[in-house]
């Protein structure tokens, strides 16, 4: 029996390498696609790929690069991400640059699950097939300075969801992975990679769809902070 293979786009030495680790370690095939891959991450591999997701044709090339070396993925993670800052105003970011946010965020994304789903079809049935998307708290919580970045990660939530939905039956797994402080606040700056690690992986490994909104607390798991996001200020 061939190994599972995992697909992580935007694999930085954070969230991206702790993610690779873990699953290696589980018996998977591993292919990386950066734009800039490091060394470190490289070797935590068995296929890295260079690419930029500003321009969303890369996800399909991405795609027939790792199933032709690897076979077809049957866990998929979306971890690429841009951001140009809004201090003060919403519009004071370009067009161009939230152009470019929106690629990233959102349209590449959306592009990724498209082509999972188009892998997953052909997967033995007890292979895992989950997409997972690393997510944060501006889908539900709103914030001037990154209202780019927010547009993008509120747009593929909405993809997320849809997905988790349509796909009950047929046992495609899907995921807006977002991590939280214990109280429910933002990580912000503060993004743990191996405890992302271990959260994918419990979602990967778990055969029934869960929450698509995946919120998640280091060392916990899974909390739900509908009741806390609800009560929250508008802008933060």
């Amino acid at each position: 029996m061939s190994s599972p293979v995992l697909l992580v786009l935007g694999a930085g030495p954070g969230v991206g390498l702790a993610v690779a680790r873990k699953f290696a370690q589980h018996g998977y095939k591993v292919a990386l696609a950066a734009r800039n891959p490091s060394e470190e991450t490289s070797k935590a591999a068995d296929l890295v790929i260079k690419t930029d997701f500003s321009d969303p044709s890369a996800v399909v090339s991405t795609f027939e690069k790792v199933k032709g070396v690897l076979g077809i993925p049957s866990v998929v993670v979306y971890n690429a991400y841009s951001s140009h800052r809004s201090e003060g105003d919403p519009f004071s970011v370009s067009v161009a640059d939230f152009h470019t946010d929106l690629a990233v965020n959102a349209t590449s994304a959306f592009a990724t699950a498209k082509e999972a789903v188009k892998g997953f079809e052909y997967l033995p049935k007890d292979s895992s097939k989950t997409f997972i998307f690393t997510g944060n708290i501006l889908n539900v919580r709103q914030r001037v300075s990154l209202t780019s970045l927010g547009a993008g990660k509120s747009a593929t939530a909405h993809v997320v969801a849809n997905a988790a939905a349509t796909y009950l039956d047929k046992g495609f797994k899907f995921y807006y992975a977002d991590e939280r402080t214990p109280d429910g606040g933002p990580v912000n700056n503060d993004v743990d990679g191996p405890a992302h690690a271990e959260f994918f992986y419990n979602l990967a490994r778990d055969p029934k769809q869960g929450t698509w909104l995946a919120t998640f607390v280091k060392d916990k798991g899974y909390v739900d902070f509908t009741a806390v996001d609800r009560s929250a200020p508008i802008f933060v």
